[in-house]
């Protein structure tokens, strides 16, 4: 029997975006809630002391706090009051993330699961006329199953973010299909909660390395019918039942529970078979040596045409994700190592990161890094500088000496103090920035962003063929100061040879500095500025070869500036030039 409006709970709002609290608010009054606002932890805080609330619905990023640290400070003065972390992002992506941010308490049972969504539920219905076309609305909506599922997975350690991934890979699918919108919805909400039937199932059965037994095998298979049982209890707005049970049907009618056939099968549950499918298979699952890797896994998906998987979707799926699910033309998804002592600020810089389209790695001291970058390579670390035991700086040092392919991965150092000395010394060994905590997020992902093009620009300017004499590129791909830029930040020891109007130049570097530079009759710094100029013509990177030579003693930067200087004058005293 459902509760009066009397016997609601009360409920403290925190959010500084005036939108929200005013939004839930009007929501929660709507259906007998008492309500208060805060538009920052202090004031929250200040409102707790002096009030009893049973729930605290709290956004993720406040002005003075984050969630996790709000969270803390209010169990001090209001132990009983369960905290709930909203967020405006999508980004909850595995149960260490959970569970550091102190969510777990929430997952007791599987009538408080019901009892979660059943409130995501009343709140859509409650609005679902009013403001049926405010995207930020519908939106928001949607986030809230999101956040609900990720909460679910606090205890599935290898599937965690599992759903979110394949609710990602389904929409656009849908979108590519041309579906309306409420179908795109349904598809949405019924990817997170495709797989809620594995509340209850052992996890030592879903991960473990052993086979399991035929009456375990029958257990795992009943999460589809255990699934719309739950939501049979939920009034949803969503038609998600048939998408849950049906998502493991197959193309050819072998598949279970049903036994559905082709389009029998509804158009949510084969979208999902493929891309539920493509996500295991390039997941890292403890039951198996390794993942496919995204070309491999599509070549599984095509054998399985027409048997396994709607022809269709496959094809539509594929395209998707050589559009899609690249990042701006560079490939996969960049990989980021994140390195921080501070286990609740490196969550957050994870969801943040993730949530801008970043695979992320996350490590809370230096030797695990180390250790993570030799298994499985990052395109960029983004490391604290103040780390007990090996601090980040000999952590780069260890990277920079490692005689292996990832020791030229770029690094952006974070510290919480701003300490001109450790600056330098970071940008000396090559790091490609240094920024202070606490670092604006989005501008931290614009860095990253920015180091990866470059990184990228490199990498395909210097991936000419790879000769006896060194790595053959040109500079229409890649310009000298690039190729500069490139050599310091690696502490690179090499001749590199370039050829353009002027005829041949050569320029050394050991150890990331310029130290000769060498162009008919000219040498040092002269020789150096006529080769900035060039735009076009081959170059030879030759590594390892050093001179004895010292002919440019100006740091690097100094030098390029100069350089650019001087052809910035020459453009304005000849502009056809």
């Amino acid at each position: 029997m459902e509760p009066s409006r009397e016997a609601r709970s009360p409920v403290l709002v925190v959010s500084n975006d005036p939108a929200v609290r005013d939004m839930l608010a009007n929501l929660l009054s709507g259906e007998g809630f008492h309500v208060a606002l805060a538009g920052s932890g202090a004031e929250a805080l200040k409102i707790a002391a002096n009030a009893s609330f049973d729930h605290a619905l709290v956004e993720l990023f406040l002005p003075d706090y984050s969630g996790v640290e709000f969270k803390r400070r209010l169990a001090r003065v209001s132990p009983k009051t369960r905290v709930v972390v909203l967020s405006s992002f999508t980004t909850i992506r595995s149960s260490d993330d959970v569970l550091r941010f102190g969510t777990s308490d929430f997952i007791l049972d599987q009538r408080e699961i019901v009892e979660l969504l059943r409130a995501a539920s009343t709140v859509r219905l409650a609005i679902a006329k009013p403001v049926a076309g405010d995207e930020r609305i519908r939106k928001c909506l949607i986030d809230m199953v999101d956040v609900l599922v990720s909460l679910l997975e606090v205890n599935d350690p290898f599937f965690g973010g599992n759903s979110h991934i394949t609710m990602e890979y389904a929409r656009f699918v849908a979108e590519e299909m041309k579906l309306d919108r409420e179908t795109v919805d349904e598809i949405v909400v019924g990817s997170l909660l495709h797989d809620i039937g594995r509340v209850g199932i052992k996890s030592d059965i879903l991960v473990g390395k052993r086979e399991i037994s035929e009456s375990e095998f029958k257990t795992v298979r009943s999460h589809c019918e255990n699934g719309a049982k739950i939501i049979d209890a939920v009034d949803f707005p969503w038609k998600v039942k048939p998408i849950i049970i049906h998502h493991h049907e197959r193309y050819d009618g072998k598949g279970y529970p049903s036994g559905l056939k082709g389009r029998e099968i509804p158009i949510g549950a084969r979208i999902l078979a493929v891309v539920d499918a493509f996500t295991a298979m390039t997941a890292h699952r403890p039951y198996r040596s390794r993942s496919l890797t995204r070309d491999e896994a599509i070549q599984e998906l095509h054998r399985n045409v027409g048997t396994q998987f709607d022809p269709e979707v496959v094809e539509l799926f594929t395209s998707v994700v050589d559009r899609k699910f690249h990042f701006r033309g560079l490939g996969p998804k960049p990989r980021i190592l994140m390195v921080d002592d501070e286990i609740d600020y490196l969550m957050l810089l994870k969801l943040k990161l993730v949530n801008e389209g970043f695979d992320v790695v996350a490590a809370d001291n230096a030797e695990d890094a180390l250790a993570a970058m030799e298994k499985d390579p990052p395109d960029l670390v983004v490391a604290d500088v103040m780390m007990p035991g090996t601090d980040g700086i000999a952590m780069f040092r260890r990277m920079r000496e490692a005689n292996a392919p990832w020791g030229d991965t770029p690094l952006i150092f974070l510290s919480g103090k701003d300490e001109s000395q450790t600056k330098i010394d970071a940008l000396h060994l090559g790091a490609e920035d240094f920024l202070v905590k606490p670092v604006d997020l989005k501008e931290l992902a614009a860095r990253i962003r920015n180091v990866i093009r470059r990184d990228a620009k490199w990498r395909k300017g210097a991936s000419g063929t790879a000769q006896a004499a060194g790595v053959v590129g040109d500079l229409k791909n890649l310009g000298v100061p690039d190729i500069v830029q490139t050599l310091h930040l690696g502490l690179k020891t090499a001749c590199v040879r370039v050829t353009g109007k002027g005829g041949e130049g050569k320029i050394w570097f050991e150890n990331g500095r310029i130290r000769h530079a060498e162009l008919g009759s000219l040498s040092g710094e002269l020789a150096f500025y006529e080769m900035l100029r060039w735009q076009e013509g081959p170059f030879v990177i030759a590594h390892g070869q050093s001179t004895k030579l010292r002919t440019i003693e100006m740091d690097e930067m100094q030098l390029m500036m100069e350089g650019l200087r001087r052809l910035d004058e020459e453009r304005k005293e000849d502009p056809a030039g």
